[in-house]
């Protein structure tokens, strides 16, 4: 690797994971990758482990990064484990047991005793105002000072740290929201203050203040959390944050602290905003980003070159592995399926006498039991070190060394054993059962969306995520499989790829045939408004032009669902033309059309660009070493033991082609090539394996 020859032209993106946080570095003038890194999470303080990178970086290149990308896991954390604010609901009198009565649908149809995720505002912190706004805007009960009054004695008297402001209507007129949150900021300036017109300008009442409560419950861990960050960057002169969305673009510490609800799966976005810019560099239009790490495993798909985005999704939704609904959160979202299923996840026999594998996992501390600190229960890693397919000196990580005996041990002890097995035994069905899950996963980001998966290209990344690929696309059908430069660290490459983005959303309900298009280019015109005030707080070159992207959402009238059109101009909202876009696009997507039914306008949307540096090479040319392979012993079934060979990935030469079963090594991870296969390596040492040779 280079070292950059300019102080201050390196950029860090830092990814910080269940079990390590990986830092690597890249040369903006160039677009080389210039350092790679990986230290063990801190779960404590996610902070530590990645100030503990950036040391290491400075300390071994004597660089200085001008800026640090990041994708975290803070809010999604704080979010699953209950460790958020004492949270106060204000909603309008009458609506305040909203985010307890839900919708009418149930997790579990069938289920006599449903189990369904508890508010995040108990009871006793949900006040009403005195107040009522209707669906157009019209006020029809005044909010006054004295209501205001006394609903900052209640909040005072409840003790909260944040308070989430969801009133009727609020977004059609904001007025009586931004009156109550100015009050309390005022006379409560501790307090964290989420209004729903703020972070979600759309209907739906349950949805609309479950997105605020979530924002105002995750806000004070997240805002902490960047500012210690922002502090501790500052002391080693790195002025610049950004952290990565859910949308998969990038925004500023301040926005990040404004709304972190849009930062539930930052960490996860990465990883496809990465494979899409693979699929650029490689020519490939249709990939399934695999991410395996060392506690989920995660699956997104990238269609025409672009990630799919969901514009809802439900944010801690399975606990031990049952749906128990979770909390709806409307903001766009990059389309990710994610498991319990990492390098870490622990095997168990349960008390039918039946294997398991996840979704509870070891984590950073104390990590598998090959790992030599403390671990004393099987996972999937341990499997990999009894099955030989990891070598003794593990990833190539000096934070990290491999122990077989512990692993063997472990996985004796605990299932071998039990099940009157041998540990290879035990360690293949480790193995199956993890396959198994994921096959799944795969499959309902593919088929259960109407797509075909022997039409992509799965492009597998993260510390696990290599080991597993190539039985993985054999098992679901996927033809070819992809493995990038610095598989380990693909994560952190994302986040440095992204553009600042923002998605701003008001709904506007009115029949397409009673468009009034003074009233569209208003409400467009709103939405441009507060995307440059939102662009103001980025780290965006004055100069850079910004992109701004129209669309509408439509349905037929009395339909729950909509689908979104295009508009690229005001022009393009013509009535007419609108109603046959939508009619195509629903019969395309539906198979019929509905010729007697009125066509409704449910929402304009507009979503706000700013290109950022993205010439990152993404490649990595062979090192000193020769390209001889060592050989290494590995089970490939319970009785059968082969002799393969095991080769170091950045000796690999561009242009070869090997055949399977083999082994190569890389930094942070290890990739698997079965028999039958057959794997060439690409100009940009990019790893092509055929999984049906």
């Amino acid at each position: 690797m280079s070292r950059s020859d300019k102080n201050g032209d390196v950029v860090l993106g830092i990814d910080v994971g269940g079990t390590f946080t990986d830092i690597l570095a890249i040369d903006r003038v160039n677009g080389s990758i210039t350092a790679v890194f990986k230290v063990p999470s801190t779960p404590s303080n996610p902070a530590d482990g990645a100030i503990t990178g950036v040391d290491r970086f400075i300390e071994r290149t004597g660089d200085r990064a001008a800026a640090v990308f990041h994708g975290t896991t803070v809010g999604t954390n704080t979010l699953i484990e209950k460790r958020g604010a004492r949270l106060a609901l204000i909603t309008t009198k009458g609506f305040r047991d909203v985010l307890a009565l839900r919708r009418q649908a149930r997790p579990r149809l069938y289920d006599l005793k449903p189990v369904v995720s508890e508010p995040l505002a108990s009871r006793e912190l949900r006040f009403e105002a005195d107040e009522r706004m209707l669906f157009d805007g019209t006020v029809q009960a005044v909010l006054s000072d004295g209501e205001v009054d006394h609903l900052i004695e209640a909040v005072r008297r409840s003790n909260a740290d944040a308070v989430a402001i969801s009133l009727l209507h609020a977004y059609a007129n904001d007025r009586h929201e931004r009156q109550l949150a100015e009050a309390i900021q005022k006379e409560l300036p501790g307090v964290y203050v989420t209004i729903s017109s703020d972070v979600n300008r759309e209907f739906r009442e349950f949805e609309r203040t479950s997105t605020t409560a979530v924002n105002a419950y995750i806000g004070p861990a997240v805002a902490h959390y960047v500012e210690s960050l922002e502090v501790q960057l500052s002391h080693r002169n790195i002025d610049s944050l950004a952290i990565t969305k859910s949308n998969g673009g990038l925004t500023s510490s301040t926005n990040a602290k404004r709304y972190p609800v849009h930062l539930i799966e930052s960490g996860p976005a990465a990883g496809v905003i990465a494979t899409a810019a693979l699929g650029r560099a490689e020519g490939y239009e249709n990939l399934i980003a695999f991410d395996m790490g060392g506690t989920t495993a995660k699956a997104g798909v990238v269609l025409d070159g672009h990630p799919r985005l969901s514009t809802e999704f439900y944010a801690d939704r399975f606990v031990d592995g049952r749906d128990v609904g979770g909390y709806p959160i409307m903001s766009p979202v990059i389309d990710i399926i994610e498991i319990g299923a990492g390098g870490g996840s622990l095997a168990r026999v349960d008390r039918a006498g039946i294997i398991k594998v996840g979704p509870e996992s070891s984590g950073a501390v104390p990590g598998p039991a090959a790992y030599g600190k403390g671990g004393e229960r099987p996972t999937v890693t341990d499997a990999h070190v009894v099955l030989g397919h990891i070598a003794t000196d593990g990833f190539g990580n000096e934070d990290v060394g491999i122990f077989p005996d512990c692993a063997e041990m472990a996985i004796r002890q605990h299932l071998a054993e039990p099940m009157g097995w041998s540990a290879t035994e035990a360690a293949l069905g480790i193995l199956k059962l993890a396959n198994a899950n994921m096959a799944e996963m795969v499959r309902l980001a593919t088929l259960r969306r109407g797509l075909d998966p022997r039409d992509f290209a799965l492009v597998a990344f993260g510390g696990a995520g290599p080991l597993h690929a190539a039985e993985l696309a054999r098992e679901v059908g996927i033809p070819k499989v992809i493995v990038p430069v610095y598989p380990g660290l693909f994560s952190a490459i994302g986040t440095i790829l992204g553009e600042r983005r923002h998605d701003l959303v008001q709904t506007h309900l009115s029949r397409v045939t009673e468009i009034d298009t003074d009233k569209l280019s208003e409400g467009f015109g709103d939405l441009e408004k507060k995307a440059m005030e939102l662009m103001q707080a980025e780290d965006v070159a004055s100069d850079t032009a910004l992109v701004l992207e129209r669309s509408i959402d439509l349905r037929f009238e009395g339909q729950l669902f909509e689908l979104n059109i295009d508009v690229a101009a005001i022009a393009d909202s013509d009535p007419g033309s609108l109603e046959r876009r939508f009619r195509e696009k629903h019969e395309e997507i539906y198979g019929f059309d509905l010729p007697a039914h009125n066509v409704q306008v449910v929402n304009l949307r507009l979503v706000a660009r700013a290109p950022v540096w993205s010439n990152a090479r993404l490649d990595q040319g062979p090192g000193d070493q020769e390209m001889t392979p060592r050989s290494r012993d590995v089970w490939v079934a319970a009785d059968q033991q082969v002799n393969m060979d095991a080769f170091v990935r950045s000796a690999l030469i561009p242009g070869t082609v090997l055949n399977g079963p083999l082994i190569i090594e890389d930094f942070g991870a290890t990739i698997r090539v079965l028999a039958g296969q057959s794997v060439t390596v690409g100009e940009t040492g990019t790893l092509t394996i055929e999984v049906e040779a």
